[in-house]
């Protein structure tokens, strides 16, 4: 793991000085959008590939367990492009912000407190990653190592409450449409491998089929769930009730009423002014 952070550093160099001359622009706001998402995906494979290691009844057999390092590490270097962005932005989110807003906690207010929320995944992605190290394990033993780990599950779920309420791209963007899904899967996703994985504790399972089908069906489930639930919730939203139907006619007959009768003032007005004027000017002609 130390290798892969030592070549990262000269890249981080490289880009907090592009950082740096890009500062008041708009697209130092669009790289810390840019490097937000994609690290919270990378977090989230991250997270996976260890849940389906565990998950696997003979572990030696999943392979792609060998990816688990190098893509923790790069969601960590992803992270702290993220965090650089976002101290160096001048243009949109860090105008009002000091460089220590940005490593400590506040929650004064809302956005405050989702920005903290941000910090403290950092933190925690920092914390685990820096004990992942093969020295780090062998200082620690395997079960401290193991409870320290367990920190991931904490850090990859206040990094997606960070995401899903302050990303902009997620809840402004045209592609909020699909973000916005895409981030809530993933997280549901890891929520039903999680309960899997504490089924498995309990020696329900006698091969890898059983385990693979009841994680496909909580996965369906939650998820499934999660979204019908979202789509009727939107059509109540959508679709007024009658009272409210009864108090919109009410509301457009009140008005057309009002509008005629200024109308018809208006016209009376206008014909005693024209009396007025034609009385005015027969007296005139006849004196």
């Amino acid at each position: 793991m130390l290798k892969y952070s030592l070549i990262g550093i000269p890249f981080l160099a490289l880009y907090i000085f592009i950082s740096s001359l890009i500062s008041s622009t708009e697209w130092i706001w669009y790289l810390t959008r840019m490097f937000g998402l994609i690290s919270f995906f990378f977090l989230f494979a991250t997270i996976v590939l260890g849940e389906l290691r565990l998950l696997s009844f003979v572990k030696a057999d999943f392979k792609l367990f060998k990816y688990h390092v190098p893509i923790s590490v790069f969601t960590l270097f992803l992270v702290l492009l993220h965090f650089i962005s976002a101290v160096f932005d001048k243009f949109k989110w860090g105008t009002n912000l000091a460089f220590t807003d940005f490593l400590g906690f506040s929650f004064s207010d809302k956005w405050l407190t989702l920005l903290s929320l941000g910090t403290l995944a950092f933190y925690l992605l920092i914390i685990v990653g820096m004990t992942s190290m093969k020295k780090s394990i062998r200082m620690l033993g395997f079960k401290k190592w193991k409870l320290v780990h367990f920190l991931s599950y904490a850090t990859f779920a206040t990094a997606y409450f960070h995401t899903v309420n302050l990303g902009t791209d997620i809840k402004y963007s045209v592609l909020s449409v699909f973000l916005k899904p895409a981030v809530m899967f993933c997280f549901w996703f890891v929520v039903a491998l999680l309960i899997v994985r504490a089924l498995k504790s309990f020696d329900l399972f006698t091969d890898q089929a059983e385990i693979t089908l009841t994680s496909a069906f909580f996965v369906i489930l939650i998820v499934g769930g999660i979204f019908v639930s979202s789509v009727i919730f939107s059509v109540a939203l959508d679709v007024p009730s009658d009272d409210v139907n009864l108090v919109n006619d009410v509301s457009a007959d009140i008005a057309y009423y009002e509008n005629a009768n200024s109308l018809i003032i208006q016209q009376n007005n206008a014909l005693f002014n024209q009396l007025i004027n034609q009385g005015g000017g027969y007296i005139a002609n006849n004196s």
